[in-house]
């Protein structure tokens, strides 16, 4: 039995949207997923990156994703059908032309406004863990600012840029250190 592949805009289970990371592979202009991109979780509040599941395509090195495969905080990656459906050969006379619908149009309002929100994680540069309880600051471009200290899992605060998308500047300071004479 064949699975669908994940693609760009794909959503999973606990009601992310998953982004890929990649442009140059795609389907009918629908990018394909692949081990290692991720969503912001709104589940569990973290960033989740999709799990490879096989090595049946392989695009730069990295599996693609298919439907039904997990991520790192349990999500599961849902169908996405964003294809032009026509008939199957029916036997009536009817041409596949005069059935095809657009399937988005039957569901989804497309006025609706997409809200930007990232989780950050820190990651220790050498062993690859979470750094917990370290301060932090995130920064947008409008001067807003968001301190606090890493969870246990290294997470920061949710921060959300409205309905564009911003660079957030991250910041981190080693506490663990003398601080320089402020000349």
């Amino acid at each position: 039995m064949s699975k669908g592949s994940g693609i760009h805009g794909s959503t999973t289970d606990h009601g992310g949207v998953v982004i890929s990371t990649q442009s140059r592979s795609s389907q009918m202009g629908n990018l394909f997923l692949r081990a290692g991109d991720g969503f912001a979780c709104p589940k569990c509040k973290c960033w989740s990156t999709l799990i490879k599941s096989n090595d049946h395509v392989i695009f730069d090195g990295k599996a693609v994703a298919y439907v039904g495969d997990k991520f790192t905080c349990g999500a599961t990656l849902m169908p996405n059908q964003v294809h032009v459906v026509g008939d199957s050969g029916s036997s009536y006379g009817s041409s596949a032309a005069s059935s095809i619908i657009p399937i988005e149009n039957s569901f989804v309002e497309t006025n609706q406004e997409i809200i930007h929100g990232m989780v950050y994680q820190l990651l220790d540069e050498h062993s690859n863990k979470p750094v917990a309880n370290m301060y932090y600051k995130l920064v947008d471009p409008d001067g807003n600012v968001i301190e606090g200290e890493t969870d246990e899992n290294g997470h920061t605060k949710e921060i959300t840029t409205g309905s564009r998308a911003q660079d957030i500047q991250f910041l981190t300071y080693d506490l663990s250190k003398p601080l320089p004479p402020m000349d």
